[in-house]
Parts: C-alpha cells; structure tokens; sequence
C-alpha cells in the first residue's frame, strides 16, 4: 500500500504544483488607465538574469483599437533600449531568426497584451545593464520604465552547464547528421538513447516495485501489530526491507533522473533552437544554421501545442504502462488469501485511482507543453512499457521469492510436528 500512496501523493502534487505554475503564468491583469500615456509600454518584471525569457506588456489607453505592425517574429514593432556611457542607444536586432510565434497586432481599447523576446534573449540583451522599451506609434514615441539584466545566479549557472547545454547539443548534434534535419526524429533517437544509459537503474526499479509488492501484506500485518508504536513500526519495517533487499526510494531514481532532462527539453524546444542561441553549440560539432531545422512530424509543427492529439496518444500508452505495472500485483492478490478483506478493498481503489488519475494527469501536462516535450514523453514512454513487459516475464526478485518459499517450508516442517504458527 505504501507504494500506491507514495505515487497518488507524488501525482497530487505535480498536479498541484504544475496548476499553481499555471495559474501565476496566466496572469493577465487588466491595466489601471493612466490618461497621460495613451500607450504604456512596460517590462513584465523590474529584473532580468541574462538568457531568461525578457517579456514586455503593451497597454492601450488610447480610446480605440491599437493595431502594431507586427510581422514575423524579428520584425517586433518596438525597439530596445540599451544605456551607455552616451545615454540610451538602440539595440540592432538579430537579422536571422527562427520561430514559429504569431503574436496578436490588434489591442482594444482598455486591454493589455504581452510579447515573448524569448528568440531574441542573447542577441538583445547580451551583457548586464539598464534597458528600456520604445514603442513608436503615430508619429508619437512611448518609452517604458527601466529595468535591469543582472547576471545569473549560481544554481542557474550551474544548471545550465549540466544539464540544459548538454541537452541543446545532443539534440542539435542529432538533428545535424540525420537526413532532413528533422526534429521529430532527433527526439526520438535523443530518447532512446538517454533510456537505454538508463537500463540498468530503471529495471532495477521496476524490480524493486515488485518486490515491495511482494512484501505489502508483511508490511499491512506490522502496522496492525504495532500500530500503537511508531518507533517500533518503523524499526520492524526497516528490518523487513533490509531482510528482502528493497527500499521504496529504490525506484524512485530514474523518475527523478528524468525530470530534469524533460525539463531542459521543454525550456530547449521553447527556445533554445532558435539562431539567438547558436553559440551555445559546442565548438567541435560541424557549423550549422538553425533554421535549416525542420520542425514537422506527421504533420505536426511540434514546436507548437498539440491540444488533443499529442495528449490522448501519451495519456493512452500511460495507462497501458500502468496496467502493465499493476498486472504483477493484481495476479498476487487473486491467490493471497492472507490479506484482509479492508485492505485488500483499500488496495483495489488505489489501483483504480493510479490507473485512471496518472494518465489524465499526465494528458493534461502534455496539452501544455510543446508537441517536441510531449514526443519525448511518449517515446519514453513505449520504452518503458517493453522494459515492464520483460521484466514481468521474468517476475519479482530472487531473494523476495526464496524468501517467500522458506516460510512456507518452515510452516510445513512445523505441521510435522504438531506445532501451529
């Protein structure tokens, strides 16, 4: 039971923590009406560390629809202000780009919309310092409040160097020796790859969760025995783990591994493949220009949100991978007949809410996200459910299993002699 409520728990939690992000990134206050600037032009936030996303809010005061001449994603219809030693001069912007971005260019009257300069981080705003924004617009010129770019913090630095670089040129370095320069492929290969260093460690998990399967009713039998004393509870059910080699954290770590690359995928995909960050490419890998990247698979630009199909096609091969991890547990509970009738009613809703809960979750997750995060999500996915099925074939643990049987010779030995345990 331990590992059922371990996963409902880690479920509600992402889910709570992915709607709480959510919630704070849509934000969309309406603006107080200041009548002396019929055009307020401001920065999202006051500070900025170097290569994060900058974004900037246009609110229309003017009595009537704001149209802006808005084409592509380069051709922005606002400039950026940089300080110096001669005031605040003009920003070049980046000539080649790549992005698949189609912002709004009307704003009604009373209405704030906000841009994303997520393409264009490096290229302007490159060093730290004093910027500002300038929107031009009938022949009248607003400017916004100032704001700064600092430079980024230790953990930033840190996770960027480690993790999100080392993913951005294992995904370009694929993406620049397959045919085609597809995308799609190079996630799917970049998958692959990334799950099979991860072999070993994910089925000794899957092991591991079986074993703790195995060993649940001995686990549900000390918490009726020493209920009353935690200490004591706690103390038997390390010796018990001990005793059969398992540990629940135990298949906890390829979860925890993955996170971070999904993560990084998510923030490279978002951005990272756009020409402002080329030179993150490592200097041994041959030169290549990213727009030369095609980003369509099977008819899906997958640097764009997938709603529907992406999310039933992932929230499906969840739910069979589910199955396929329960399939053991389900098997051991039809012949237990040592498991009270509670629990074993306790379990069953447990399954059905892991079985059902988790892939819509996980569905919704994926309706946010990139198709790029959601193909590398289900790709991995299809990876995991061959490991489940050959790690089912083969059952739980050996010591779980001798374990199991030496009790059951000890029980017969003792019937022998006329003892009852």
């Amino acid at each position: 039971m331990n590992k059922f409520k371990f996963f409902l728990n880690y479920g509600l939690i992402f889910l709570a923590t992915f709607l709480i992000l959510q919630s704070f990134q849509g934000k969309n206050e309406e603006p107080v009406a200041n009548l002396d600037t019929p055009i307020l032009i401001e920065a999202a936030k006051n500070n900025y560390a170097i290569g994060k996303d900058v974004k900037v809010n246009v609110n229309n005061f003017t009595g009537e629809s704001l149209t802006l001449n808005w084409s592509g994603c380069n051709d922005y219809p606002f400039d950026v202000l940089k300080f110096t030693s001669e005031g605040y001069v003009k920003v070049l912007k980046n000539a080649e780009t790549s992005c698949s971005d189609e912002y709004k260019t009307e704003i009604a009257n009373g209405k704030k919309e906000q841009y994303s300069l997520i393409n264009h981080t490096y290229s302007l705003f490159p060093e730290t310092g004093r910027y500002k924004f300038e929107l031009t617009h009938n022949e009248n010129t607003y400017q916004s409040p100032e704001f700064t770019i600092k430079k980024p913090g230790f953990i930033t630095n840190i996770w960027r160097e480690a993790i999100y670089n080392p993913i951005l040129n294992a995904l370009v370095a694929l993406i620049i020796y397959l045919p085609g320069h597809h995308l799609g492929l190079a996630v799917i290969l970049l998958t692959a790859i990334l799950r099979t260093i991860l072999l070993f460690p994910s089925m000794r998990a899957i092991r591991a969760q079986q074993s703790m399967q195995a060993i649940q009713p001995k686990i549900e039998a000390l918490k009726k025995k020493h209920g009353d004393d935690q200490a004591r509870l706690a103390q038997e059910t390390m010796l018990l783990w001990k005793k059969h080699k398992v540990h629940p954290l135990s298949s906890c770590l390829p979860m925890l591994i993955q996170f971070p690359i999904l993560i990084a995928l998510f923030y490279v995909v978002r951005g990272g493949l756009s020409p402002d960050r080329s030179f993150l490419v490592y200097d041994f890998l041959p030169e290549f220009s990213f727009t030369d990247i095609n980003p369509m698979f099977l008819d899906f630009n997958l640097l764009e949100t997938s709603m529907i199909v992406f999310p039933i096609i992932i929230a499906s091969m969840q739910f069979i991978q589910m199955q396929l991890m329960m399939a053991k547990s389900k098997k051991k509970k039809k012949g237990d007949s040592k498991a009270p009738e509670g629990m074993a009613k306790e379990m069953e809703n447990a399954n059905k809410m892991m079985r059902y809960v988790m892939p819509i979750m996980i569905g919704v997750f994926a309706s946010q996200m990139p198709a790029a995060v959601s193909l590398y999500w289900g790709t991995s996915t299809f990876y995991g459910i061959l490991q489940q099925l050959v790690v089912n074939k083969k059952g739980p643990s050996a010591d779980t299993t001798s374990n199991e049987s030496d009790e059951v010779k000890v029980r017969v030995i003792n019937k022998k002699h006329g003892k009852t345990n």
